[in-house]
């Protein structure tokens, strides 16, 4: 029994770690489009993708024919459903949900819930999240 309960542990543990490389290697597309996007393999991709990874221009996609003023090209194009509309914000979503279930992972062997709660869990976790960072940026922080 107590063999099968550190290989249960160990499990998280490899769980956790593979949640970790996925968050860095999100954080790391992300600095790359940003920084180094011109020598990166995703300047080299063909021009109809330049609209989804090129961060000079992708930025637009948020926007009804690209132009801020008049409104989200969809609803919640610019807050919750932002990773849809470049590689740049998939990449931060893909991120940020990794590092959620790297932690949440150990509290599945502590707590006894059903998976459905676990769901709940990370979409109230991932709306507290949005919700600060757009009073925040919002703001002007």
């Amino acid at each position: 029994m107590k063999h099968l309960v550190e290989m249960n542990w160990r499990r998280v543990a490899l769980f956790s770690v593979a949640m970790l490389i996925i968050a860095a290697a999100a954080n790391a597309t992300m600095d790359t489009l940003s920084f180094r996007y011109s020598e990166s393999i995703f300047a080299r991709q063909p021009a109809s993708w330049q609209h989804w990874c090129n961060p000079a221009i992708s930025f637009q996609n948020k926007w009804k024919n690209g132009d801020r003023h008049q409104g989200e090209a969809f609803p919640l194009s610019s807050t919750a459903l932002i990773w849809t509309t470049d590689a740049w914000h998939l990449s931060k979503s893909i991120m940020w949900s990794s590092l959620l279930l790297a932690i949440m992972a150990p509290f599945w062997r502590l707590l006894r819930v059903p998976w459905w709660a676990w769901v709940l869990i990370f979409l109230g976790l991932s709306l507290m999240r949005g919700v600060v960072f757009e009073c925040l940026f919002r703001w002007g922080l």
